[in-house]
């Protein structure tokens, strides 16, 4: 069950999004959903808001299942064996660059740190450092953002 989630930098309250296409649950505690997460360390020295980006199904009233975002991940993402990277399915892209917009928008930093943790990607954990907005979505084209791997995007100027 991959799990995919944002933190708003700094950010003291989190936002309400309605719109997407997704589920979205936020937290101003920075805790991950998954039980021993790969990125306990750079989550321990932050502040800010947490976002969970889950299944559509997930925001369903009454929903008690896992919360994860497998469906959100492209067909190619979830099925590729070898070299696993993490690209968002068509469907829910244009939703996805909006929150990572207004998550940088809203940041008084304007730094979001990204992050994937699935137990059937990649077994070590990558660090990708500091990143621009418009590099980060330039490697997410090119299937260059990896699974199980956490960055640092910064809004670009």
């Amino acid at each position: 069950m991959p799990s995919i989630e944002l933190v708003c930098t700094d950010q003291s309250e989190p936002l309400e999004f309605s719109d997407l296409p997704f589920a979205l649950v936020a937290d101003t505690e920075l805790v991950s959903h998954r039980t021993c997460p790969l990125f306990r360390r750079e989550l321990s020295g932050l502040r800010g808001c947490i976002y969970h980006i889950g299944n559509p199904q997930c925001a369903a009233p009454g929903y008690q299942g896992a919360f994860f975002a497998y469906e959100v991940l492209s067909s190619e993402s979830r099925e590729r064996q070898r070299r696993r990277f993490f690209e968002v399915a068509p469907n829910f892209q244009n939703g996805f660059r909006c929150l990572v917009r207004t998550l940088l928008d809203a940041s008084p930093v304007h730094s979001v740190l990204f992050y994937t943790d699935w137990q059937f990607g990649p077994t070590r954990a990558f660090r990708g450092g500091r990143i621009s907005e418009s590099s980060f979505w330039q490697q997410h084209d090119s299937h260059q953002i990896r699974l199980n791997a956490c960055y640092t995007i910064q809004r670009d100027g």
